[in-house]
């Protein structure tokens, strides 16, 4: 088995340069990206899965599918280093290059902007569940449950709702706190009735509701029946919610303190 390895710090700041400036945006186009090897260094104990970027050829417009087998090809790999975005970059450009580039297509385009590269290659603005490997990771590693039969059956609620995963819960720190996840997704799954055709909304009401009850509870020591019984405990407050404009509604929130 081979290490697995990273880019350096400057390195990938070169890269990332040189999308912003738009010299490179027509190398990400190519069928492979050429990078130098001089800038590459490996990690000491930390093996690459065999196998996975072929696999991912054949489920790759399956997010949940890509999801699980990228989780699973990484498993092994610390919360540490999968925080680093020199890790998640040199995968993106190199072992899982070919992947990336089909699920998000649009780098073949004529146009295509540096944010949409600087999103899905590196890490953009939106944070890591943008980025084309991180995202999937970071999606199963916060909602993989031991304890059930099926260990991936909440992490699949989650991908049923791109917004909720990728632009509700995964614009607040929320979704990188496992606890919070599997309660609330737990939540999810015993009532299903909340997940109709307005679950985009009452997804966003939930993830801003304990983005607000953050501001006055350390949320980070919280376990899972917590954000369960909180969930619970609102559950008229979020059927009611069913239009945008509601989450602008003050009284939704006034039991704050």
């Amino acid at each position: 088995m081979q290490l697995l390895k990273t880019f350096y710090e400057s390195y990938m700041k070169t890269l990332r340069d040189a999308v912003k400036s738009g010299v490179s945006i027509p190398l990400y186009g190519k069928e492979t990206f050429d990078v130098d090897t001089t800038k590459v260094k490996r990690l000491a104990n930390v093996y690459a899965p065999e196998g996975l970027a072929e696999k991912l050829e054949d489920i790759w417009e399956d997010d949940f599918k890509s999801a699980v087998a990228i989780y699973e090809g990484y498993e092994h790999i610390s919360p540490l280093l999968a925080s680093y975005e020199t890790f998640w970059a040199y995968l993106t450009h190199v072992d899982l290059f070919s992947y990336v580039q089909k699920r998000w297509p649009k780098v073949k385009e004529k146009g295509c902007s540096s944010d949409y590269i600087i999103d899905h290659w590196f890490i953009g603005a939106n944070g890591l569940l943008r980025n084309g490997v991180a995202s999937m990771w970071w999606s199963v590693y916060n909602t993989v449950d031991n304890e059930r039969e099926n260990k991936y059956e909440l992490t699949e609620i989650l991908f049923k709702n791109f917004t909720l995963r990728v632009v509700t819960l995964g614009s607040y720190q929320l979704i990188r706190h496992r606890e919070a996840m599997i309660g609330i997704l737990s939540f999810l799954k015993d009532n299903p009735e909340i997940t109709d055709n307005a679950f985009e909304y009452r997804g966003r009401f939930i993830s801003k509701y304990f983005n607000r009850l953050g501001a006055v509870k350390q949320l980070a020591y919280m376990k899972r029946d917590f954000f369960y019984e909180i969930c619970t405990a609102m559950k008229d407050k979020i059927m009611s919610v069913t239009k945008f404009k509601q989450l602008s509604d003050e009284s939704l929130y006034n039991d704050i303190i």
